[in-house]
């Protein structure tokens, strides 16, 4: 079992994970991301594509023959026992490669970055739990300008997730990121956290 401290990093759609995680990698630290896992399992030659395309049929496949990720999501989106159907097929997987990754880590710490990490109760084999967090109205914003949907989608994709609350209560640390938040800004966040994990 690796000795890496594992820091869980999570936070609401559209909160800043991303370019927090880019942070964190700019500095030199090792980022295992669950929805780039989750990704590759999908894809043609992934452990997850057959069961998938089993469960869900060819439909859902684009003209290049890779699953279509807006088509999945429309087909989930109101039907939760489909939701868990993919869910069931995926989430041990990610996990499996996942723990893989961390298990070979010989880094002093490393970053685990996992969105429903509250959700799925993983922050408790996390080390510590670092949030990105930002108010409902920027997830919102941010979330209708990049994914170019309706007020009422992005509500409907919140409603969806763990409230702000929820992810708070398992916080260890906390990386503020409104929209007034600067690239620069976070970058300095980001190395005060580092030296603090650094000697741990």
């Amino acid at each position: 079992m690796s000795k890496s401290i594992k820091i869980g990093l999570t936070g609401g759609i559209a909160s800043g994970k991303s370019t927090v995680s880019d942070c964190f990698k700019k500095i030199g630290t090792q980022i295992i991301d669950a929805d780039v896992i989750s990704h590759e399992v999908a894809e043609p030659n992934g452990s997850a594509f057959n069961e998938i395309l089993s469960s869900f049929g060819s439909d859902i496949l684009d003209e290049n023959g890779l699953i279509d990720r807006k088509k999945m999501r429309a087909i989930i989106f109101d039907d939760s026992a489909k939701k868990k159907t993919l869910e069931e097929i995926i989430h041990p997987k990610v996990k499996d490669q996942m723990f893989m990754l961390i298990n070979q880590s010989n880094d002093h710490y490393l970053i685990v970055s996992v969105p429903l990490l509250a959700e799925t109760g993983m922050n408790q084999i996390m080390d510590r739990t670092l949030l990105i967090d930002c108010s409902k109205n920027t997830q919102i914003k941010r979330l209708m300008d990049r994914d170019k949907i309706t007020l009422n989608e992005a509500k409907s994709i919140l409603a969806n997730q763990a409230s702000r609350s929820d992810r708070q209560k398992i916080a260890d640390d906390l990386i503020v990121n409104e929209k007034n938040v600067t690239l620069k800004e976070l970058e300095k966040k980001v190395l005060k956290l580092h030296e603090y994990y650094s000697k741990q």
